[in-house]
């Protein structure tokens, strides 16, 4: 069964600062996320990490009243450090699947690195696979799975790459988390999902037109097509929308939240007709 979440980046303005203190707490907005008609979220790491293990706890019990559920929640590891920083890294990923398993998550989304494959050195790299494996390891003794979503500047910078790191791994709880590395093509976005099809449990979707984002329905990209595909493959994991049209602003004070939910409601609206229309079974 499919299942439709929203992200929680697309509603913090703070998202690339350097600190990403966020400017509103999960808590403060679950209640406007139900009333936006979302049954299904992922959460943005900073929006537990910066909480104590009571206030997730709290987070958790408003979700159950609310009725909302956190199957995922994204995190993004530093894979490539040493010493006393690489520890610092492990001991914080371990502070997310702690969290993560308090709200009752199934899967943590993460970034595979902060460097591309190139960037890497051999040294660099064979520090990432182990810690990867160690993150991989903590994750599944919670019962968690680890997807790692498709993203220039990662180990997942590639189809290959991806495809190769995967097998490299060989952890039963490493899937794919599929995002078009090219949001101008359907065509390459469609072949990319194609080639990582078998290991794809969970899906990004952004609306982009003209380096903006965008209602799925206006991008560049026709996602009916895609979405359309996805499908025929026979997922039944996560669509999960992580940007919505009007969730970039230069200046906090003109970040509109009830627009911003205003849109990915539309998003997942679109997304449930695309899905009908494909004859899939999904949950919003």
């Amino acid at each position: 069964m499919i299942r439709i979440l929203l992200n929680t980046i697309a509603l913090e303005p703070h998202r690339w600062t350097a600190e990403k203190i966020p400017h509103f707490r999960l808590a403060d907005l679950l209640s406007r996320i139900a009333e936006a008609g979302f049954h299904f979220v992922e959460v943005w790491q900073y929006h537990i990490s910066t909480e104590d293990d009571k206030a997730v706890r709290e987070i958790k019990q408003m979700g159950d009243d609310l009725g909302v559920i956190f199957p995922v929640v994204g995190a993004y590891p530093k894979l490539h450090l040493q010493d006393q920083a690489r520890e610092q890294e492990l001991e914080g990923f371990s502070r997310i699947v702690e969290r993560a398993s308090l709200l009752g998550a199934r899967t943590i989304k993460i970034f595979v690195g902060s460097k591309g494959t190139d960037e890497l050195t051999d040294d660099e790299l064979e520090q990432s696979i182990d810690f990867l494996s160690q993150v991989l390891k903590r994750a599944q003794s919670s019962g968690l799975d680890v997807t790692g979503e498709l993203h220039k500047k990662t180990l997942f910078d590639g189809v290959e790459t991806t495809k190769g790191l995967l097998a490299k791994i060989g952890a039963g709880n490493f899937r794919i988390c599929y995002q078009p590395y090219d949001f101008e093509s359907t065509e390459q976005a469609i072949k990319d999902y194609t080639a990582v099809a078998e290991s794809v449990t969970h899906v990004h979707f952004q609306g982009r037109k003209d380096k903006k984002y965008e209602l799925l329905q206006n991008s560049e990209i026709d996602y009916a097509l895609l979405a359309g595909e996805v499908v025929k493959h026979g997922f039944d994991g996560y669509f999960s929308i992580e940007f919505v049209k009007d969730c970039v602003v230069s200046n906090v004070r003109e970040f509109d939240l009830q627009a911003v939910l205003d849109n990915a409601r539309k998003d997942k609206e679109y997304l449930g007709v695309i899905l009908k229309q494909s004859g899939a079974q999904y949950l919003g």
